[in-house]
């Protein structure tokens, strides 16, 4: 690991954001180290966005070079303090670009995870903007983990959501960023502060698709014949006040079911695993249709599961575990789903003792056979034995009788 003046001498990365007040005629001299070290260095953050990292680190070497000219007969000791901090702060971030994206591995001459770019699609960065575009964007509310935010300068409306840099770099993992995944919410910028990263992503009106479940839902009835109620009244898919339980018709859990399965499919082919899909996780566009939330997979990012959905079962068993996980773990949040809009309770209430092998999932009176097989191959416990998993992939759900009906190239 290099120390910070092998780094200072080596790199040079440096400081932006300093700001003169009331300089006498002698200071103006040294405003301009200031003002220069600025202009490089705004290119090279630019630059570290794009992952453009030899780029940045010329950019990063002229403007430090500036700031070390300058600092050590700066007049201002208040100022002289301030860059020297931010030197500090950005030699830490001149290690993590080292080590990461220019240091290639002994014996690794691709260098395909610890390369140039973390970035599976280049033409990915034309989405990268500059933090401070943030600043004149105003949040109108708090959803959650996200805030829904108003640009002045578009006249629209978008989701900002953060994700915290963990500052290990991923240790092997790579930066996926996946575009034009159908029924998945839209990325349509990123932003990387010197902390976390921010995401611009498509605002949904309609929100959380279980918040509209009780239009679609029906009680007592055959599923496939009942009209859909239209009351618009809270909420409330797995108990009714008199204990009565509604579910979602099969005809439109198999469309929303379908949705889903091609998003995770792109998904799964572009190298993403959700991992704890769970009702957070749909939307419900104008038009009926079921969205994903974005799902992307950064190398400065932890990414772990969250608590709640996997106490509540929709987590798979192995991802738990100490076992190796793939694409068979969305199929089994899949499953949890499923189960909950058809049989209008969630899983983790009718499997009490847990999750364990040759465990009897109970299915009310009204499922159709083949739902029922269907959610029995999805719940496997054995991921090599759960639809989905395996050789075939995502083409066995789709051929699975459930979804007879369903012509897959019209959804697309």
């Amino acid at each position: 690991m290099c120390s910070d003046r092998d780094l200072c001498s080596q790199y040079h990365i440096g400081f932006m954001g300093i700001t003169e007040h009331n300089l006498s005629s002698k200071a103006t001299l040294k405003r301009d180290y200031l003002v220069d070290a600025a202009r490089q260095l705004h290119v090279a953050q630019e630059r570290d966005a794009n992952e453009e990292y030899e780029a940045a680190f010329s950019h990063y070497k002229h403007g430090v070079e500036l700031l070390l000219s300058g600092v050590t007969v700066d007049p201002s000791r208040e100022r002289r303090d301030a860059v020297k901090r931010k030197i500090s702060q950005y030699l830490k971030r001149a290690e993590e670009i080292f080590n990461c994206h220019l240091q290639r591995p002994l014996g690794n001459n691709a260098g395909a995870a610890e390369g140039y770019s973390s970035l599976r699609f280049r033409p990915i960065r034309l989405l990268s903007a500059a933090v401070e575009n943030l600043k004149s964007c105003q949040v109108l509310q708090v959803i959650d983990k996200v805030q829904l935010v108003y640009d002045p300068t578009s006249g629209t409306k978008f989701i900002l959501k953060s994700l915290m840099k963990s500052g290990r770099c991923g240790h092997g993992a790579v930066t996926i960023i996946p575009q034009s995944v159908p029924y998945m919410v839209e990325l349509q910028k990123f932003y990387v502060g010197e902390d976390s990263l921010y995401l611009r992503l498509q605002h949904v009106p309609g929100g959380r698709l279980w918040g509209h479940l009780k239009k679609f839902q029906t009680l007592g009835a055959d599923p496939e014949e009942s009209t859909m109620s239209q009351t618009h009244s809270s909420i409330s898919h797995r108990h009714t006040s008199d204990d009565s339980v509604h579910w979602v018709p099969e005809s439109q859990v198999r469309l929303w079911g379908a949705q889903v399965i091609l998003a995770l499919d792109t998904l799964h082919q572009e190298g993403i695993l959700c991992k704890d899909l769970n009702p957070r996780n749909l939307l419900l566009r104008d038009n009926g249709d079921v969205l994903l939330t974005y799902f992307g997979q950064w190398r400065e990012v932890d990414r772990g599961c969250c608590p709640d959905a996997a106490e509540q079962l929709y987590v798979a068993p192995e991802v738990l575990g100490v076992g190796s996980v793939d694409e068979a773990c969305d199929w089994w949040s899949l499953g949890a789903l499923l189960y909950e809009m058809m049989c209008g309770q969630p899983l983790y209430k009718t499997l009490t003792p847990g999750v364990f092998n040759q465990m009897e999932i109970p299915f009310p009176e009204h499922l159709s056979v083949d739902a029922m097989s269907l959610l029995r191959a999805l719940l496997d416990c054995d991921p090599n034995k759960r639809l989905g998993g395996g050789p075939g992939g995502a083409q066995r759900i789709k051929s699975h009788p459930f979804f007879k009906d369903i012509v897959w190239s019209k959804l697309l």
